[in-house]
């Protein structure tokens, strides 16, 4: 099939993506969002039968979504939504997570389902957790829903709350008041899992001799 990858940048995730995607013999453009004309102009020029954003945070211009097959990998588990998915995985604690394609739509992370693959959540930063476990849910996931695509008789699942395997919900953004860490009151569990969440980006805000500084890259120490 001839596939166009959309994409904020050309990262880790969308590069693996691409190369599995020509590993399977497809025809594969790239296109970097930075605007919705040149994303037209970009769609007209390749004629995709399928359309893959494998990183992308603007959002997708209707009159492409709903002409052609969108789909969006989503860092998260069935019915998760939101653009701090991994953060709050990682700040909760999270044993468990997953990475879903769903059909680009109205509603933002609200679309059709085409495949949803589970990882273990390593004791690791969220930079990390991405470019392993993550991407490799991921790549298999985009495999899976490019393949049922391609056989032209799958339906994608439509989102459904009351499904029993459906566990995520609507998230707002971490913010910083709620990433922030008590001094006082917070074990080093707790302190660890706030880095890690908010590694590399945006970090954790906090205040050091009466300056601000983002925080990042905690190690617990056993010898104090």
């Amino acid at each position: 099939m001839r596939i166009l990858l959309i994409a904020g940048s050309f990262n880790s995730l969308t590069q693996r993506v691409h190369t599995a995607l020509r590993d399977e013999d497809h025809s594969v453009a790239v296109h970097l969002v930075h605007g919705d004309e040149p994303l037209r102009e970009a769609v007209r020029a390749t004629d995709p039968d399928l359309i893959v954003a494998p990183m992308l945070t603007s959002v997708v211009p209707e009159d492409i979504w709903s002409t052609r097959t969108v789909l969006i990998v989503h860092p998260g588990p069935k019915g998760d939504r939101g653009p701090s998915s991994l953060d709050w995985a990682i700040h909760e604690g999270a044993a468990d997570w997953g990475v879903t394609v769903l059909q680009a739509a109205a509603e933002m992370d609200a679309g059709d389902i085409w495949a949803s693959v589970p990882f273990r959540v390593a004791p690791c930063g969220k930079s990390e957790l991405y470019r392993g476990e993550v991407s490799d849910a991921a790549v298999r996931a985009v495999l899976l829903a490019v393949e049922r695509f391609a056989s032209g008789t799958f339906v994608p699942e439509p989102l459904d709350y009351t499904a029993p395997d459906v566990r995520g919900r609507l998230r707002p953004p971490l913010r910083q008041d709620v990433r922030r860490i008590d001094w006082e009151h917070d074990d080093t569990a707790t302190v660890l899992r706030k880095l890690r969440a908010a590694d590399s980006r945006p970090g954790v805000l906090d205040e050091l001799y009466g300056e601000a500084y983002f925080l990042h890259g905690g190690h617990p120490e056993d010898e104090l």
